[in-house]
């Protein structure tokens, strides 16, 4: 587990106080403290996630938001899964509701089905610790949620790697094989073309020969 950056924590803790102790978000007074304290507790045991605030959906009220990336062992690997964490107005009562995350959907999918996140929700958790929750509030914790949340994806990880398209492989080419009859009109019409260049160079030959008995006084063609 990584070292948690004091400095960082510092500054998630003064952030978690404004938000929660000066009420700038409309949390009931009688349940700040215990808010409070799972948020911070939880913060400073996954030194990956931070603080933020906003709606689980449009229309929702404002709350605060717990995201980054939770650890998860799958087969002896370390593996990371981004989540999201909404807090409602009516924790600890109602239970936390809990996303996997996946900003570049090239790159990274969430395994289709899985037992405890619904792609087709948004990526919406739902593992055993998150029921039951009303009944047993007041034993529920965030930190409780989300070392669950670890053990269930270190058996089956939620997140998977996208396999790149692999271009297609190369058609082998042969060459086609070429009747009997055609092959031999080729090598037929390369026998006269060998012999026509062998009648032009002698041709050729013949005129300088003759080009030189005329020098002389000579008639070509009659010794």
């Amino acid at each position: 587990m990584p070292k948690p950056n004091l400095t960082l924590q510092q500054k998630l803790i003064k952030r978690a106080f404004t938000e929660i102790g000066a009420g700038d978000i409309d949390y009931p007074i009688q349940h700040r403290p215990r808010i409070f304290a799972d948020i911070i507790q939880l913060l400073f045991h996954i030194p990956s996630l931070g603080l933020t605030r906003g709606r689980f959906q449009k229309g929702e009220p404002v709350v605060l938001v717990i995201k980054g990336a939770i650890p998860v062992f799958y087969k002896g690997h370390p593996y990371k899964t981004p989540i999201k964490i909404w807090v409602p107005l009516g924790y600890p009562r109602d239970s936390p509701k809990v996303r996997v995350v996946v900003e570049d959907q090239a790159i990274m999918s969430i395994k289709l089905p899985h037992p405890y996140v619904d792609a087709g929700a948004g990526g919406l958790v739902n593992v055993p610790y998150m029921q039951a929750w009303i009944e047993a509030h007041s034993e529920r914790t965030l930190t409780g949620l989300v070392i669950n949340m670890c053990e269930c994806f270190s058996v089956d990880p939620p997140v998977r790697q996208r396999v790149p398209p692999q271009p297609p492989a190369p058609v082998p080419t042969f060459p086609i094989p070429q009747l009997p009859q055609e092959q031999e009109m080729q090598e037929r019409h390369e026998e006269e073309r060998q012999e026509q260049v062998m009648q032009e160079r002698e041709r050729q030959e013949e005129g300088k020969r003759c080009k030189g008995k005329r020098g002389r006084g000579w008639a070509c063609g009659l010794l």
